[in-house]
This record gives C-alpha cells, sequence and structure tokens, in this order.
C-alpha cells in the first residue's frame, strides 16, 4: 500500500475524510524532524510545507513532494531535482487573505495609521496628521500570479490605477498596464504603492535595491509580502531614512525573526508585521482542496495542478 506522510496538523475531520476517499493509501502523520526521519524511508508522498536534505537522503521509496506554501526557496530544490522528484505547491491558498492584507497596508498607509498609533499610545491629539485616499493613486504589483491578480481585482474597484510585471506579459484583468521583467523601472518609477510578490530565486536575490528605491517618488510606498530575501534590506532601511520613499510595510525580512538590532524597528515610517499575512482560519480546507485533486492525479484520475519548475523555482 503506498505511504502518504503528512507534517501538518490537520484537524480529526479531514484526516478522516482522508482516509475515506483513499482507502488504497496509507496516512502517517509526523510532527517533528525526528518521527519525519523515522517515518520518511517507506513513503512514496511526503506532504509538509519545508523539509532538508538530510530528511530527503532518507526517503528512498519517494516519489512526490506537496508542499503546503507557496515558496519553495526553502527546499533544497538541486536535490529534488537530482533524484527526479515531482514538487507541487501551495499555490492559490493565499490568495484571499493576502490581498486582503495588502488592501490593508495600502489603507493604512494613506491614512497614515501608524503615526495616528503612536500618537494615541503617547495620548497626543493631532488632527493635521496627513490623511490621502486611495482612488486615483497607482498600485504597482510585482508578480501577477493568483495573489497578485487578486489584489488588482479589489484595488480596481477601490478605483485605484494597476499596474503589474509579469515574467510573460499578457492583458490581466483589471490591470491597466502589464510589464516585462525588463521594465521594473517604468513599474517603480510610475507606482505610488509598490508591492513586492516575488518568489525568492536565484534571479530574484536582492533584486529590489538601491537602483529602484531611487526610481520611486518621495510619497511613494513600499510593501513587501512577496520574500525578504528578494529585497536589499539595507538598501530600504537607507530609503526610508532618508525619504527617498515615504513610508513602508513589510511582513517579510532577510533574517527571521527580525533582529532586535535591526534599524527597521526604530523607524516611525515603518509598519512590520511577523511574516503572518497568509496565515487564515480557513488554510487547511483550501490546502486539502489543492492535495486532494493532486492525490486524484497520483492514484490516475487527473493531471497535477501547481507543479513547480525546477529550473525556475517556482
Amino acid at each position: 500500500m503506498t505511504k502518504v506522510l503528512i507534517n501538518f496538523d490537520f484537524p480529526a475531520a479531514t484526516v478522516l475524510r482522508l482516509r475515506e476517499n483513499y482507502p488504497d493509501l496509507a496516512f502517517a502523520f509526523c510532527n517533528n524532524k525526528d518521527e519525519m526521519l523515522a517515518s520518511i524511508p517507506d513513503a512514496e508522498v511526503l506532504i509538509t510545507f519545508s523539509c532538508s536534505k538530510e530528511v530527503l537522503e532518507h526517503a528512498k521509496a519517494l516519489r512526490w513532494i506537496q508542499v503546503l506554501g507557496a515558496g519553495v526557496d526553502a527546499l533544497p530544490l538541486d536535490y529534488i531535482k537530482e533524484q527526479g522528484l515531482i514538487l507541487t505547491n501551495g499555490k492559490g491558498i493565499h490568495q484571499s487573505q493576502m490581498s486582503e492584507y495588502a488592501i490593508w497596508a495600502m489603507m493604512s498607509l494613506a491614512r497614515n495609521t501608524h503615526l495616528l498609533y503612536r500618537n494615541q499610545m503617547a495620548k497626543t491629539w493631532n488632527n493635521r496628521v496627513k490623511q490621502d485616499e486611495l482612488a486615483g493613486s497607482t498600485v504597482g504589483i510585482l508578480g501577477l500570479g493568483s495573489i497578485g491578480m487578486e489584489i488588482a481585482r479589489k484595488a480596481s474597484t477601490l478605483g485605484m490605477h494597476v499596474i503589474g510585471v509579469k515574467k510573460n506579459p499578457e492583458k490581466v484583468p483589471g490591470v491597466d498596464a502589464v510589464y516585462g521583467n525588463d521594465k521594473l523601472d517604468l513599474l517603480f518609477s510610475q507606482s505610488d504603492y509598490v508591492i513586492n510578490l516575488l518568489p525568492h530565486t536565484p534571479k530574484t536575490t536582492k533584486l529590489i535595491d538601491k537602483r529602484l528605491f531611487n526610481m520611486m517618488k518621495n510619497d511613494a510606498c513600499f510593501i513587501n509580502v512577496g520574500r525578504g530575501a528578494t529585497v536589499n534590506e539595507a538598501d530600504m532601511v537607507h530609503a526610508l531614512q532618508t525619504g527617498q520613499i515615504r513610508a513602508a510595510v513589510s511582513d517579510v525580512f532577510e533574517e527571521e525573526p527580525l533582529p532586535a538590532t535591526s534599524p527597521l524597528w526604530d523607524l516611525e515610517n515603518v509598519i512590520i508585521t511577523p511574516h503572518i499575512c497568509g496565515i487564515s482560519p480557513q488554510y487547511a480546507e483550501r490546502a486539502m482542496a489543492i492535495i486532494e485533486h493532486n492525490l486524484d492525479a497520483y492514484v490516475g484520475r487527473g493531471t497535477m495542478i501547481n507543479v513547480v519548475d525546477l529550473e525556475e523555482g517556482y
């Protein structure tokens, strides 16, 4: 019987559903690295957020890894490719909650909520804090995948102009202009809000740097919900300290947890959140839709979705 090893705490009802719907598969569960090492040697399928090369070296029967997140940069991709394993991700799970986070971030920056909150804590009544609105402003979205397209849809209904970058430029609903990867300068220079959704790959490491921050308007804002490693954090700090850009919201960082020594903590024009924009009470149910589709494909009923291109890294 094919063994499926799951490294995720699914609700009991979900586990029962898996066992009822796939009686020919043997489901096993692990909660930590030691349990994974003990259980993986005879597993054909691994469902997890991440795993190390050390773990995979013990996986003698493994054929397919289903990752529950969208990003796969933490996995040993070269080894997975070398072993000829199938890798699928959780693209689509984060569409609703991360698009809402992005809209919240822009609204917060437009209303200078971070300054108002500091005034509240200091018991200071200051009605001269600048207030703005999103309608009529331009948002530039780096990465028009499922999350980016949902941000575009929601932003356009708020009356925003939407531009974006896509590897293969093509018309996207709700997006006024779609640029290729070679047109980052245009997006950064035209946007009032830049939202980074880029995956971390060798090509995107510290891609967003001083040169691009210098392209931005002085009253523009930067929002990072992609990967911390895609941004040169020192350059972002400098842009914020010098007023090259007005403010930033960041949920991801080069090093996590963000060290107490980071200057970002002390900047009044920064909103920091601890890598939580993808969290949702609906996460497990949305993950199940992808898992069940791909389990069906694995047993011969259809074609897998969200197959990762191991050359591109996403």
